[in-house]
């Protein structure tokens, strides 16, 4: 592991930050529903992991740090140290030596980068060979981008192009909470990742999933209680359950995204 340090960031941004994601962790002790949501998506990214052989498991944009009650074997970064976490990085200058991690995950990372290229070249530094990059992001369809649109503070642009514009600055003042929601959706499903992997041969798209319907929104989220009581909010996440895949790239709210560095 190199030195490289992580993001200098004014500390009034820095308390902000900190202050978020103290704020989301009171929301996800008081929502069970949402500690469920997050559980069966944890569990699929675990599903899809590399062998721990290959290297470290690391976690960029940890924030509040859930990742660790699902799988506690990932090291925890995020650009703002907060005290679960184990170091400060940023995800354009990772502090790892050249092929020496086995996996990067970023769960609602992606969309948060002011260029997601910066990233995936980084990316490509560190991964051995056979290591993985694993995505959970929004995922903007039919139904979910006119609710996230109108119901969600994070913007939703799917004018740009996120293998090549800069979102926002980046000379270290950005505010880590600065988003696009529409980043994951144009880089891998505007054109199926044909341009992904134009722009990064070395990193093959083994799959991308959309999942997670109404039952998402239904949560609340962080920002509103949830839509349904306990016991009817269950039952519409049991259904959703049983729907084929494809039915999810209509009602689907969230993107599921498997990379791997080619041998």
């Amino acid at each position: 592991m190199s030195d490289r340090p992580g993001p200098d960031l004014p500390q009034a941004l820095r308390e902000q930050t900190l202050a978020r994601f103290e704020a989301h962790r009171r929301t996800w002790n008081a929502n069970p529903a949402l500690r469920m949501s997050y559980a069966g998506w944890y569990h699929r990214l675990r599903q899809a992991m590399p062998a721990q052989a290959l290297g470290p498991w690391i976690e960029l944009g940890s924030g509040p740090g859930f990742a660790r009650d699902f799988i506690p074997e990932l090291l925890l970064t995020d650009v703002v140290q907060a005290p679960w976490h184990d170091r400060s990085m940023s995800a354009d200058a990772l502090a790892f030596e050249d092929g020496s991690v086995g996996a990067l995950v970023l769960f609602d990372v992606l969309h948060h980068l002011a260029s997601p290229a910066a990233f995936f070249t980084e990316a490509t530094r560190v991964l051995r060979p056979g290591g993985r990059i694993l995505l959970c992001e929004p995922y903007i369809g039919p139904l979910s981008r006119w609710i996230y649109g109108c119901f969600h503070e994070e913007p939703v642009d799917m004018s740009v192009d996120p293998l090549v514009d800069i979102v926002g600055p980046v000379d270290g003042a950005k505010d880590p909470f600065a988003s696009n929601q529409a980043t994951p959706t144009l880089a891998f499903c505007r054109d199926r990742g044909r341009k992904f992997s134009r722009m990064f041969p070395r990193l093959g798209v083994l799959s991308i999933e959309c999942m997670a319907g109404p039952s998402y929104v239904a949560t609340g989220g962080f920002s509103r209680r949830p839509l349904l009581p306990w016991w009817l909010w269950r039952s519409l996440y049991a259904f959703e359950g049983l729907l084929p895949k494809f039915v999810f790239r209509l009602v689907g709210f969230r993107l599921l995204v498997v990379i791997e560095r080619r041998r």
